[in-house]
């Protein structure tokens, strides 16, 4: 048996290769979709990391920044599945604790009360020790991280010029230096 390959040969296998290739692909995800998270949990996120940072008069939200499709796209991105694990794990516990102390999964909720829900879970930030306040410790870490490095958390909510040239740099002003004496003064 011959078991070497000519260029036509090579050629007619490599063709094949790339129809079955092309045959073979799975399609492609619904457009919007998330890629990690199912559309409940990426709405409750998208809405409890807009309830961290919402929209005022300054500058909008968390949800205009697209934090809930970054934290859907770092989280899928993952390869450490404890920590892909941790964000389930987490919105689980906050379903529960709407379920407890409101009888309704937290997406049905009116916002007064995913704001009480949010401010008993926030209430040990410091020392976090159920599963919802760890949660709340990560969410809200992950949100502040993900809206402070978009266009609108840079530019809108920081006003940041970049780097430019400053004719003068005024910097913090307290009420001492308004006096006349600067705040560092050695007179003091």
């Amino acid at each position: 048996m011959d078991t070497t390959l000519n260029r036509r040969d090579l050629m007619k296998l490599f063709g094949v290769a790339a129809a079955l290739t092309t045959t073979l692909q799975l399609p492609a995800a619904e457009p919007g979709a998330p890629l990690f998270f199912t559309k409940d949990e990426f709405a409750m996120l998208d809405t409890m990391t807009d309830l961290i940072i919402p929209t005022d008069d300054h500058s909008p939200g968390a949800h205009e920044a697209g934090v809930a499709a970054y934290i859907d796209k770092s989280v899928a991105e993952e390869f450490r599945p404890e920590e892909k694990e941790s964000w389930r794990k987490g919105l689980a516990s906050i379903t529960q604790l709407s379920q407890t102390m409101f009888h309704q999964p937290f997406l049905e909720l009116g916002k007064q009360q995913q704001i009480e829900l949010m401010k008993k879970i926030s209430n040990n930030e410091e020392n976090p020790q159920s599963e919802p306040e760890k949660f709340f410790t990560q969410l809200k870490q992950t949100t502040a991280f993900a809206y402070y490095t978009t266009s609108i958390g840079i530019h809108q909510e920081t006003n940041y010029k970049g780097n430019v040239i400053l004719e003068q740099f005024v910097g913090y002003m307290p009420d001492e230096a308004k006096n006349g004496m600067p705040a560092w003064s050695p007179d003091k």
